[in-house]
């Protein structure tokens, strides 16, 4: 319990994303010039950055003999000061604080969705399978007046259950402690996202994912699709300047996607060379990451969908309004 304690530490230090730091090896190739050229990626430790796992490793160079330099940064307000300071050319990030920065004119565009929703509804009881399921009963929720609550809410009453009258939700748990006491059976129903899933479910196996809420929001919203949650910034004078680059970027970045989907043991390996996260939990909870690679013309009708959801609960959360076209240009 206390070396689940010191791991639940450490990913909330992140906002439910890890850290790490991980350059490349070596000279990097030299452009015409004769200097050396680099493009700086950086990534939220944690699901955000578990897709570009296969990247740290290889070190791929793109057109031109560029090559990225990965940093995967340890908490959201050191990403957010990098990013700010210009310091990064792309960023994984969570897609609602893509949304705040380019509402601050921060001069970044939207590159990609490069992960979908990782949000369940986990419980040690039998009589759980559906959203029904839940009228009447208390549920524990995480980060009260983020993304968690409002999908939740949104889940309940797009499934006709009014989330003010027919269940409690109850926000007494942080991530720190919800964990240990979904573990030890002091608690049977929460909402957790991945990989706290995977870690409860590890410690006690009675602990199961019993609703998936992004399945959930397919049905309910009337889109068929589920909904986006890490979006990849590119800085805009990069994607003017070396558009080549950036598209041989994302053509790796999608590989390496589809390979870590395809190998979760393999990659609990690399997050356990590069990220110091045990291999066995990250190969677990590769499945219901939802990792997903899809360029801006075909994510904007979700992403759009998503930020008007946000938006409805709390404006702030997408920093005052949705996007306008020039974000996705």
């Amino acid at each position: 319990m206390k070396r689940l304690s010191v791991l639940i530490s450490v990913l909330i230090l992140a906002g439910l994303h890890f850290s790490l730091t991980a350059e490349g090896v070596g000279e990097a190739p030299q452009n015409p010039s004769g200097e050396p050229e680099t493009i700086q990626v950086a990534g939220l430790k944690g699901p955000t950055s578990i897709g570009m796992l296969p990247l740290f490793k290889n070190r791929p160079s793109f057109a031109g003999g560029i090559q990225a330099e990965y940093r995967v940064v340890q908490e959201p307000q050191i990403m957010l000061a990098r990013i700010m300071s210009g310091e990064v050319d792309i960023a994984a990030v969570p897609i609602n604080l893509a949304a705040v920065l380019y509402n601050k004119g921060v001069p970044y565009r939207f590159g990609a969705v490069t992960g979908d929703g990782l949000l369940y509804v986990v419980s040690s009881r039998k009589d759980i399978s559906s959203m029904e399921d839940l009228r009447g009963r208390t549920i524990y929720c995480i980060a009260q007046g983020s993304t968690p609550e409002f999908i939740l809410r949104y889940a309940l009453d797009r499934s006709g259950i009014d989330p003010a009258g027919d269940v409690t939700i109850d926000f007494r748990f942080d991530q720190v402690s919800i964990t240990p006491q979904l573990v030890a059976g002091k608690i049977d129903l929460a909402v957790l996202p991945e990989p706290f899933v995977s870690i409860v479910s590890a410690k006690n196996p009675e602990v199961q994912p019993v609703i998936d809420l992004q399945k959930v929001w397919a049905r309910t919203s009337g889109t068929g699709e589920t909904y986006p949650i890490t979006a990849v910034l590119v800085k805009a004078e990069l994607m003017e300047s070396k558009p080549e680059a950036v598209e041989a970027f994302f053509s790796e970045y999608s590989d390496a996607i589809d390979w870590v989907i395809a190998h979760p043991k393999e990659t609990g390996l690399l997050a356990e060379e590069f990220m110091d996260m045990p291999a066995g939990i990250i190969a677990l909870a590769v499945p219901r990451l939802n990792l997903h690679f899809q360029r801006p013309v075909e994510a904007r009708p979700r992403v759009d969908e998503l930020y008007r959801v946000l938006h409805s609960f709390a404006p702030a959360s997408v920093g005052g309004s949705i996007p306008s076209d020039e974000f996705y240009e």
